[in-house]
């Protein structure tokens, strides 16, 4: 039990000591890409594709949406949720799929033919994605537009990760 305790003690110490003598991080340096803004990490920076239908549902008010654009939103988006959750669903198994063939060395044909299945679904994802913010600019007025823009800027980047399905 007296050596037990020691061990744990001992492992402790040399834990805490490595962690102190480690040299401190370095600050990252551009992005590779040249883009100024650093997107170092998904939660420094707003999604790939805006989500502004969620965004324009839940600030109606503040937009001043007539009963009309809020019906038109209402239905595109439930059509929209019925299509992209089972992808949603079906891009999650592939990549549990893709994992596990991996694992088992699966051959190279199913590898690829999981692959070429997530890059499908990942397209149609994607397509979905941009067809929401055309339908929301096609349904808002130009100052409706403007006004979610800046709505959209000032809200922190943590919220669309949220908001993200």
């Amino acid at each position: 039990m007296a050596k037990s305790r020691l061990t744990f003690m001992l492992l402790g110490l040399l834990t805490a000591g490595t962690a102190l003598a480690m040299p401190p991080a370095k600050p990252m340096g551009p992005s590779p890409n040249g883009c100024p803004v650093a997107m170092r990490h998904r939660f420094f920076h707003h999604p790939m594709i805006p989500m502004l239908l969620p965004l324009a549902e839940m600030r109606s008010y503040t937009l001043h949406l007539s009963d009309n654009q809020v019906s038109a939103l209402a239905v595109w988006h439930n059509r929209h949720m019925r299509l992209a959750v089972p992808l949603m669903k079906q891009l999650r198994d592939d990549k549990r799929a893709l994992h596990q063939s991996l694992l088992q060395r699966a051959g190279r044909g199913t590898v690829q033919g999981i692959m070429n299945r997530l890059d499908r679904d990942r397209a149609r994802l994607l397509g979905l994605e941009v067809a929401q913010v055309r339908i929301v600019r096609k349904t808002l007025s130009v100052e409706q537009w403007r006004k979610l823009l800046a709505i959209y800027h000032r809200m922190p980047p943590m919220r669309f990760m949220m908001m993200h399905p």
